[in-house]
């Protein structure tokens, strides 16, 4: 007797193999964001500006704001918390390099959920989302951890708007790159809709 397949299970087989391609895609793009994460880190007088004793990083925030987007929040979060972890651990950050990375993708991909259901067409501008997240929820948690890492700040408002300030400085120009950058992936074809 000659089995033949159903629809159900061709239907079935196809739609798994579809899932396991945009999970793929979700995986590789990941590593690729890690590995730029990584690369972006290393100190290189051309990747960050020094501004009154701080170094602004806005690429680290155009990965937050690109990822947030393209690839959801999960996998924008693995991205950000790799990123955080390699730094971390090769002493090319310190602690605030978790809050920084994980805030900053959260708020991105939440914003782009909200903007695909409401706004689809708009989508891209959740990449300027990014500075929320970053500086008022990632700065503050910077400030409170400040004592971690043998930093004792004190404990006032003008001091917690300093974090906010410099941490501004980085965020603001990455998620506007980002957002540009989304633009000119969109034109070359490549968008949010390519990982879902």
């Amino acid at each position: 007797m000659i089995e033949s397949k159903s629809d159900h299970d061709i239907e079935d087989s196809s739609s798994k193999q579809f899932l396991r391609s945009n999970l793929t895609k979700k995986i590789t793009t990941a590593s690729i964001f890690i590995a730029l994460g990584l690369i972006i880190a290393i100190p290189n007088p051309f990747i960050y500006i020094q501004f009154i004793g701080a170094k602004i990083y806005p690429f680290a925030h155009l990965i937050n704001a690109i990822t947030g987007i393209l690839i959801g929040m999960l996998f924008s979060l693995i991205t950000g918390l790799g990123i955080a972890i390699l730094r971390f651990s090769l002493a090319l950050g310190s602690l605030f390099a978790f809050p920084g990375h994980l805030t900053g993708a959260f708020v991105v991909s939440l914003t782009a959920h909200y903007l695909e259901k409401k706004y689809p067409h708009k989508i891209d501008l959740a990449a300027l989302s990014e500075p929320i997240g970053t500086v008022f929820l990632g700065a503050t948690i910077a400030y409170l951890i400040a004592p971690l890492i043998g930093f004792t700040p004190d404990w006032n408002i003008i001091f917690l708007l300093g974090y906010w300030s410099s941490w501004t400085l980085s965020s603001i120009p990455g998620s506007i790159m980002g957002y540009i950058i989304l633009k000119i992936l969109r034109k070359a074809g490549i968008s949010r809709e390519d990982f879902n």
